[in-house]
């Protein structure tokens, strides 16, 4: 119980991590900064500065995680819809935390009350 309550409060402290919307390449594009190495879909990523991209492939929505240097890259063809009770002042990128190591498990998008949750 006390691990769930510290994962659950890491998750919504990291879930307060700010990032903007890059409207003048994407519309669809999330730029943002990670401040700690993270693992994705079994992936190792280093701290800085990436785009998410939402990418709709017939009845699927895939997600594409890239550095801004483009020297990293996932493609995450997995994912469902993750539900909000509110909607979103800012997009969010979420993570689970498990004693050093963080664990990106979804995001949520600005205006909406839905983001998408990596499978």
């Amino acid at each position: 119980m006390k691990k769930q309550m510290i994962t659950m409060m890491a998750a919504m402290f990291l879930a307060t991590l700010t990032v903007t919307a890059d409207h003048a390449q994407n519309a669809g594009q999330i730029a943002l900064n990670i401040p700690f190495d993270f693992s994705i879909s079994g992936k190792i990523l280093p701290a800085g500065e990436y785009y998410v991209r939402r990418k709709i492939e017939g009845p699927r929505v895939a997600l594409q995680i890239s550095a801004r240097n483009k020297t990293q890259s996932v493609y995450l063809p997995q994912t469902h819809l993750l539900q909000s009770t509110d909607i979103q002042s800012v997009s969010k990128l979420l993570f689970n935390r498990y004693g050093d190591q963080f664990f990106s498990f979804g995001g949520l998008v600005r205006g909406t009350e839905c983001g998408r949750a990596i499978n």
